[in-house]
């Protein structure tokens, strides 16, 4: 087989890639196996909070309205608070100030790869049902990176990589992506340095039933015990459903995650009230609660020759923005751009190209890295502690911040910029 460019890694980062490179006219092969879908509880633990910039994209690529609108919820508001059980001081974050349709929109991960697949299928894209495995020694990564296809031609020029995959096929390709996560083989395979770092903190997901409406606003709370963010979800409708409904994320540190994981159902939610201060009420859960490893991981390059890399490939955040998808369908709306603008027969693998893309990212990741990393170590109980003389001035600057920006229409603004991008 051969194709302009090979897609490897089937979750959402990797099929967007793939349809919008398609889309971008160069023929897209995607490598590797769906991801299982998670089938045991009515609403899929793993949501996520996409971004304007990222609807946009999927709108691009005919996705956005496949997706069952009827398991999405706007947020239209968000209101953050120094502190658990706190109703007081709250940053307010507001759709309407920031003159955008939504903040963003919970989706469910099933129901965007549901999307996605069916994209690929009606887009009518080869889809390779088997693991790369690595790269045939007799390829030429280093040849002519300037080869060129005279206009007008039909025959693929001869291919500069040629991919193995597990069941023993052979892919020649142009450009290589790697939307494989972050175990990437495509990034090992190519010798890219990945440094990874964990925090003491797992986050724990689990959805639960509300008393009150959470009236299309995110909640998040910071404290020494994590940092705790309530989710609007689509309420459930008939007689005796709950009047609102809502996906939590607390990132715990260890010890009190194995507590949080060990109570009861009922225990949880009252648990969960208090720290949220009781702000939508009663809470009932409604699905079991999943914990998942928190890690800071970054990669020396983006690029090798003629290899590119999306998603958590290349970067993990902290997810206390709930960003880590939304960059990642950053980095697909770049390197779409890029090889579309390209000199008109230009190989998609070019040096130069992919120089235009590792440069557009550059400054977008830095930035969320910087900013999630910041925020978790400023909240981390296992921080060094400040000392007892300097504790009160310590905490009168951060109350100080913190009104400073919840005073400035302009700083919340540029937050939000931030966000929606």
């Amino acid at each position: 087989m051969q194709a302009d460019v090979a897609v490897v890694g089937r979750g959402g980062v990797g099929l967007a890639t793939a349809l919008a490179l398609s889309r971008a006219g160069l023929s897209t092969a995607l490598v590797g196996a769906p991801l299982a879908a998670d089938a045991a509880d009515p609403w899929d633990l793993r949501v996520f909070a996409l971004s304007p910039a990222t609807r946009a994209l999927l709108e691009s690529i005919g996705v956005w309205h496949a997706l069952d609108a009827a398991r999405v919820a706007p947020v239209y508001d968000m209101r953050v608070f120094p502190a658990f059980g706190s109703d007081r001081d709250p940053l307010h974050f507001s759709a309407y100030e920031a003159r955008v349709d939504a903040l963003a929109w919970i989706v469910e991960q099933r129901n965007l790869l549901r999307a996605l697949e069916q994209a690929v299928r009606f887009a009518g894209l080869p889809v390779v049902d088997e693991r790369f495995d690595g790269i045939h020694a007799d390829s030429a990564p280093g040849q002519s990176a300037a080869a060129t296809t005279p206009s007008g031609a039909g025959a693929l020029p001869p291919p500069s990589l040629a991919l193995r995959l597990e069941g023993g096929r052979r892919l020649d390709v142009r450009l290589l992506v790697g939307a494989d996560g972050a175990g990437s083989r495509v990034r090992d395979a190519v010798g890219l340095g990945w440094t990874v770092s964990d925090y003491p903190q797992r986050a724990l997901v689990a959805h639960f039933d509300t008393e009150r409406p959470h009236r299309d606003i995110a909640w998040q709370w910071f404290d020494t015990d994590g940092i705790l963010a309530l989710l609007p979800l689509p309420a459930g409708e008939g007689p005796g459903a709950a009047a609102g409904r809502v996906s939590m994320v607390w990132s715990a540190p260890h010890e009190l995650a194995d507590a949080l994981q060990a109570m009861s159902p009922d225990a949880l939610a009252a648990r969960v009230r208090e720290a949220a201060g009781s702000a939508l009420g009663a809470m009932t859960a409604i699905s079991r609660v999943e914990a998942f490893p928190l890690r800071l991981g970054r990669v020396s390059s983006m690029i090798a020759s003629r290899v590119a890399l999306v998603g958590d490939a290349a970067h993990l955040v902290h997810p206390l923005a709930g960003q880590g998808m939304n960059l990642g369908f950053g980095d697909v709306a770049a390197l779409a751009q890029v090889l579309r603008e390209r000199d008109p027969g230009r190989d998609p693998g070019d040096r130069l190209v992919l120089r235009r893309y590792a440069r557009a990212r550059a400054e977008p990741v830095a930035a969320m890295r910087t900013t999630t990393d910041g925020l978790q170590r400023l909240f981390d109980p296992t921080r060094r502690p400040v000392p007892q003389a300097l504790a009160p001035l310590v905490e009168s600057m951060v109350a100080l911040g913190w009104r400073a920006v919840e005073g400035s229409a302009w700083l919340k603004r540029q937050l939000v910029s931030q966000a929606v991008r």
